[in-house]
């Protein structure tokens, strides 16, 4: 009888840990994949953001501001258009819907741009 008693509390006790081992390597795993998934998507955010840089310096070591300034544009029309219609707490993202709108109000251009992206993505 205390044979039986004791297999039953190690086979529990060996149940237990085996549950608690492998919920925090569970846990660990998951944790370890969602933060590679975030640099993989910070590493491809500052690609497209060093691509757009090297267009718009050759086109401006080549003199086609215009064309830098409708390149530089596309990203600036993305982010109005994702971000104007909500709620911001965040000051900075307040301060930088104010700076586009200043922008587009004296370069058209940037305006043009701007509607192009409301337009299209309304389509």
């Amino acid at each position: 009888m205390k044979t039986i008693i004791a297999s039953a509390v190690c086979l529990l006790v060996g149940f237990v840990m085996g549950c608690y081992i492998g919920y925090n390597y569970n846990e660990k795993h998951v944790t370890n994949e969602a933060v590679e998934q975030m640099l993989q998507g910070m590493e491809s955010s500052e690609r497209l953001e060093a691509a757009y840089a090297i267009r718009a310096i050759g086109l401006i070591e080549s003199g086609e501001t215009q064309k830098a300034v409708q390149s530089l544009s596309r990203p600036i029309a993305d982010y109005y258009y994702f971000h104007a219609d909500l709620a911001h707490d965040d000051e900075r993202a307040k301060q930088l819907l104010v700076g586009i709108e200043q922008l587009a109000s004296t370069n058209r251009i940037v305006a043009d741009e701007i509607t192009n992206e409301i337009h299209h993505k309304i389509q």
